[in-house]
């Protein structure tokens, strides 16, 4: 039985009153600077994420990288509007920001901006030239889940990120890839997140209970997945 559970991957804009997981922390994400000078206060038990706001709120976010105030930095293209021309000019921000802490990259492919979709090309640029970054895929690709499992594997620096995936994709063929991912990638690499609002947190956890049941995983690994692997990146 799975002991503890933490959510790395949890928006409060709307308030935390549907959130319907019990849980013993999570980490909040902040895709506008906005929306963390507004709300992240208010959640001081949780770790908290922001968006790297190079191009317009570049010397806040640095900032806050030094002052070690935020879990991770969060890069989301499409709304950011990031190009595959774009990567170059990330590159050189993120390094001169310092940045230590992981990176978020959000890898679900939506709507109809196709300049500004998620790249996994950008991405493996990043992790290659930025090899002392963590970068956690959020997500894990959305439906492209198996490319991104097969493209990053030789990669060390790549963890996944199960949120929204789970439920969004649970009756599509993707389910399958998931699967595959969990099944096959260092547990270690693994965390749970259920993006609540846009997903629930009860349904993505029991979906991902099920896919536990159906590959036989242990009890060590479901923790590892839950809870620890995230909170232990976060704190190397």
């Amino acid at each position: 039985m799975i002991a503890d559970i933490f959510d790395c991957h949890i928006h409060v804009e709307q308030g935390l009153h549907e959130y319907d997981l019990k849980i013993s922390s999570g980490n909040v994400i902040f895709n506008f600077i906005d929306s963390y000078n507004k709300y992240a206060p208010l959640y001081p038990q949780f770790t908290h994420s922001l968006i790297f706001d190079y191009k317009n709120n570049f010397d806040f976010v640095a900032n806050k990288i030094a002052e070690k105030s935020i879990a991770a930095i969060k890069v989301h293209s499409r709304i950011q509007q990031i190009t595959e021309e774009d990567y170059v000019t990330l590159i050189q921000h993120l390094k001169l920001a310092e940045v230590k802490c992981p990176v978020i990259y959000d890898a679900f492919y939506f709507g109809s901006e196709l300049d500004f979709q998620p790249s996994l090309k950008g991405l493996v640029k990043l992790a290659t030239e930025l090899p002392h970054l963590n970068f956690i895929v959020a997500h894990c690709g959305g439906h492209k889940v198996l490319e991104y499992f097969f493209h990053l594997r030789e990669l060390k620096n790549i963890f996944f990120d199960l949120s929204f995936s789970l439920q969004y994709l649970n009756d599509t063929s993707c389910r399958m890839d998931l699967i595959k991912l969990i099944r096959y990638t260092d547990k270690q690499k693994i965390f749970f997140g259920s993006d609540y609002p846009f997903a629930n947190p009860t349904i993505q956890y029991n979906h991902l209970k099920t896919i536990f049941y159906e590959i036989k995983l242990g009890e060590m690994d479901q923790q590892k997945i839950v809870k620890d692997n995230f909170l232990q990146l976060i704190n190397t």
